[in-house]
């Protein structure tokens, strides 16, 4: 599955920002309440997986992955 340049260039924002909103959430909720923990790790893991992408994709910018074999029909 390919996805149009535009949006795969903005999931490490998307990541980033679900993750600020489950950890926002955390507080609105209050510490005390009994999802909090895993609406803190959800936000946590969002936010190191958007730092992880932005690295990997900084360090290996030509290392664009294609399925050739998806694209292409065999006739």
């Amino acid at each position: 599955m390919w996805l149009p340049e535009p949006v795969y260039k903005s999931l490490p924002l998307l990541y980033a920002f679900m993750g600020a909103c489950f950890i926002i959430g955390v507080f609105y909720l209050g510490l005390d309440a009994p999802m909090s923990p895993v609406y803190l790790a959800m936000g946590l893991v969002s936010i190191l997986g958007s730092i992880t992408v932005t690295i990997w994709r900084s360090k290996h910018p030509d290392k664009m992955q294609r399925a050739d074999s998806d694209d292409e029909q065999t006739t």
